[in-house]
């Protein structure tokens, strides 16, 4: 795996790994591997098909199946391994978002559990800018969550139009998706889950709770 190519074949993925699949050579859609040839992953529920799998769209009843990997790739079926610990070097040479973090991921008897206890338990709506796929699997891998309730989200790809204070002001959502590229390596730098301030470790069992708490905020 380097900086060109993280694919990697499914014989090859281990328990516990965040992979993802780009979507029409855009967007990635991500999801935590459990093993024995199933995904679990978060699903938009207003999409229009293209990331409808047979998981559900929200994680939410134990009597649901994850998605199989084999329904899980792109047209050609191929999947690509989130690397973690990258080097700020190569997380800004990645030009585009939701390939990799500086942040460290934790065993993967822990990610396993992560994912399935919020597949068995339930877990938030989709959002595009605060609860996507990726930030469902980068919770996953890692237990942190931000505790700035203004700045939710943890994906990088969303935080490459992700407004600042001053942006809100200034700029109407077409205007930010307009100088997106301009301005997406140094957000995604300076926003990258391992060198954020605002996140805390969260244990599975105790995120509703924290999430309820920090709506009080």
């Amino acid at each position: 795996m380097d900086l060109f190519s993280q694919k990697v074949k499914r014989s090859d993925l281990e328990k516990g790994d965040h992979v993802y699949t780009w979507r029409k050579s855009i967007y990635t859609h991500h999801g935590i591997f459990i093993g024995e040839g199933k995904l679990i992953h978060l699903v938009n529920p207003k999409a229009d098909g293209i990331l409808h799998f047979s998981a559900t769209s929200r994680i939410s009843s134990s009597g649901r199946t994850p998605c199989p990997t084999s329904n899980c790739g792109s047209e050609k079926g191929k999947l690509y391994r989130f690397k973690y610990e990258a080097s700020r070097e190569f997380l800004v040479a990645k030009l585009r978002g939701g390939t990799c973090t500086t942040a460290r991921s934790d065993r993967p008897e822990e990610v396993i559990h992560r994912a399935t206890y919020l597949y068995e338990n339930g877990y938030l709506e989709y959002d595009l800018m605060n609860n996507n796929c990726e930030d469902f699997a980068l919770y996953c891998k890692t237990g942190l969550w931000s505790n700035d309730i203004g700045y939710q989200g943890r994906s990088s790809q969303a935080n490459m139009v992700h407004p600042t204070k001053k942006e809100d002001r200034t700029e109407n959502r077409m205007q930010r998706f307009a100088t997106a590229i301009p301005r997406s390596c140094s957000k995604r730098e300076n926003k990258d889950l391992g060198v954020r301030e605002d996140v805390v470790k969260v244990p599975v069992e105790e995120l509703s709770s924290f999430l309820f708490a920090l709506s009080f905020t």
